[in-house]
């Protein structure tokens, strides 16, 4: 396996190097690239490696900045002393975010996981290949807008939900509009990569997210763009999956 590093700390690089060593000999670190500057220089000329470890806050910006820039497909393990962008972080290639100082046994879970993701990931692919093409999904809905009707793109949409027995559609610029299909209707018709079923009465964007709290008894508490006026939560038996979408 090959891995690229994106760490601006020169001993954390070495002791991730190391700790990679230690858990697969087989694993061969063929960069550490301490700036976006470099990156961009490195991705640009370099096939893409198998996996690419990247701390946030580099020695000029932070490295989203860098897969902004770069299409970069290679699946990707953040390595962070900060909690904050995990919501960041999961909205890229991202498999897993690891804080640090990076524990082994962690680490070792993480390349797991990598493993589990890559296999999932062929199997579906000869699946695919051998059987029929990806599934479509819906790219737009036909709204009610005063006494005429509008067509609304799905990539415009924040989030559904239902509301006294009706069903509405929200967009990023805080537009909403009455939709005649279900939320269970509606939950097959979406990619279900970027939209999740929160709870019986919403279905929200993966971007529409802003920040996750921990919640009583075991719920999670939303803050979305555009804002609700009243809190929004992951109900306490969608947690986990809730949870596995973020980190799919």
């Amino acid at each position: 396996m090959k891995v690229v590093i994106i760490e601006d700390e020169f001993f954390s690089a070495e002791k991730l190097s190391l700790q990679l060593h230690q858990i697969d000999a087989s694993i061969e670190v063929v960069a550490i690239l301490p700036s976006v500057e470099s990156g961009l220089k490195w991705f640009r000329t370099n096939p893409e490696p198998d996996l690419i470890f990247s701390d946030i806050q580099l020695e000029d910006k932070e490295s989203f900045e860098l897969f902004r820039q770069l299409p970069i497909e290679s699946p990707i393990i953040y390595t962070t002393a900060y909690s904050q962008y995990a919501i960041q972080a999961f909205k890229q290639n991202s498999i897993d975010y690891l804080l640090k100082p990076i524990d082994v046994d962690e680490l070792r879970a993480a390349l797991k996981k990598y493993e589990n993701q890559t296999y999932r990931l062929l199997k579906k692919g000869l699946r695919f290949s051998m059987e029929k093409p990806k599934e479509d999904f819906k790219e737009r809905f036909l709204v009610k807008k005063g006494n005429s009707l509008a067509v609304i793109r799905t990539a415009d949409i924040a989030y559904f939900k239902s509301e006294q027995k009706l069903s509405f559609l929200l967009t990023f610029d805080n537009h909403k509009y009455i939709i005649e299909s279900t939320l269970d209707q509606i939950t097959e018709q979406v990619d279900p990569k970027r939209f999740n079923r929160i709870s019986r009465s919403r279905l929200i964007s993966l971007d529409c997210i802003r920040k996750i709290h921990p919640h009583f008894n075991g719920r999670l508490k939303l803050e979305l763009q555009p804002p609700e006026e009243e809190e929004v939560f992951v109900s306490r038996e969608r947690v986990q999956i809730f949870k596995d979408w973020l980190n799919s």
